[in-house]
């Protein structure tokens, strides 16, 4: 049997970039947290890096400053960003597939695996939706 790290559930890199790196600017108290110190600290690539904190500059969820002492912080209290915004913000709606495929293969009206997918997505879904950065913060 073949060992393979991993997890069932699968979160794009981006998403999981966004996560960390807004973990990581409201553990700096409003003190500004570069590209540079944030790939860093979670041995990340900062061009992608970059490119994912400017999909958050857009949505609102981090301010950032360019040239000396620039950088990020976070545009509202850790208590007030919910997950569900910075997955919204890298990766448009969150997904409510039934089936693990991208197309459905198996023909039936309903997926053999029964109510399973169902209810993990719902957990997914709901804990995105409750959980604040502050929540994971604390």
């Amino acid at each position: 049997m073949e060992n393979r790290v991993g997890s069932i559930l699968k979160i794009s890199e981006a998403v999981s970039l966004a996560i960390h790196a807004v973990i990581i600017t409201a553990l700096k108290n409003d003190e500004r947290v570069s590209t540079s110190e944030i790939a860093a600290a979670i041995e990340a690539s900062e061009a992608h890096l970059s490119k994912v904190m400017q999909r958050l500059v857009k949505a609102g969820i981090v301010k950032s400053n360019r040239g000396p002492g620039g950088g990020f912080v976070l545009a509202e209290k850790p208590s007030k960003i919910k997950l569900i915004d910075i997955y919204i913000a890298i990766e448009g709606s969150f997904p409510h597939s039934n089936c693990l495929f991208e197309k459905k293969i198996c023909g039936k009206r309903a997926c053999f695996l029964g109510d399973f997918l169902r209810k993990i997505n719902a957990e997914c879904s709901d804990y995105f939706r409750n959980t604040t950065v502050g929540d994971l913060i604390e």
